[in-house]
Order: structure tokens, then C-alpha cells, then sequence
């Protein structure tokens, strides 16, 4: 069993039709029968800035059973679903594995609301064993 978990990052010029923008993709998600499906994701509201400073956030998570390493499948559910939204950055971390995976857009026009299509993806090996700092 593995929990996958992460969200999405945005910024645009225009709040409101940015977070309509991406409420309408995510609604078009099926309810289930798919790794990636509506009920895995949840918006926090555009105009709360006591929550979203910066930045309009979708965050998600789901909890699978036998699944132990993130699928090819899976991944290409979910950047299927990235190429229909509008977003700056992505995180997601898998739990059993510990793999975590960061999309970054390449591009961004904060005057104009679209999909982003063009991005590229890093992945790092663990979360596990990430170096602990002093402060």
C-alpha cells in the first residue's frame, strides 16, 4: 500500500479565472475507475490570501493498495491532467518508495490562462534521506 500525495502551484494575473479555469479540467475528471480521479483533489479558495499568499493551489492525495512503485501508468494519467491545466510547479511524493517527482513549466504567460504544455520533470531518488540541517 502506498499514498501518493503533492500539489500543484500557480500564479496569474487574474485570480478568479484562473482558479475557474482549473476547477472546470478538474471537474471534466472522472469520479473513479482511474488512478487520477476528481475526488483525489481539492482547491484552496483564490481570494483567501490568509492561505494562499502568492500562489493558487490545487493539492491532492490517494492511497493505493498493492502498489509499491509509482507506475508508468499513473504517471502518464496525471500528465495528461497536467497538460490540460495551468500551472507553474508541481510536487508529488509516492510513500512506500519514497520517490518524489517536481514538475517545472518551462514557460508561463501570466497575462494569458492556458494549458501548460511544455514542462520538464526531475525526479530524485528518495525523500527518505534527505540531510538534516542544523538551525
Amino acid at each position: 500500500m502506498t499514498i501518493i500525495y503533492g500539489y500543484i502551484s500557480s500564479s496569474a494575473a487574474d485570480d478568479k479565472a484562473l482558479s475557474n479555469f482549473n476547477k472546470a479540467v478538474l471537474q471534466r475528471l472522472s469520479q473513479y475507475g482511474s488512478y487520477i480521479c476528481r475526488d483525489m483533489f481539492a482547491m484552496l479558495p483564490f481570494d483567501n490570501r490568509a492561505l494562499c499568499k502568492y500562489s493558487h493551489i490545487i493539492h491532492f492525495a490517494a492511497e493505493y493498495d498493492e502498489m509499491y512503485v509509482m507506475p508508468d501508468d499513473w504517471l502518464e494519467e496525471f500528465e495528461s491532467l497536467l497538460s490540460q491545466l495551468y500551472w507553474n510547479h508541481v510536487n508529488v511524493i509516492e510513500t512506500y518508495s519514497g520517490n518524489r517527482f517536481v514538475w517545472r513549466a518551462d514557460e508561463c504567460v501570466l497575462e494569458k490562462i492556458s494549458a501548460t504544455t511544455k514542462w520538464n520533470r526531475i525526479v530524485f531518488e528518495s525523500y527518505h534521506y534527505l540531510v538534516e540541517m542544523k538551525y
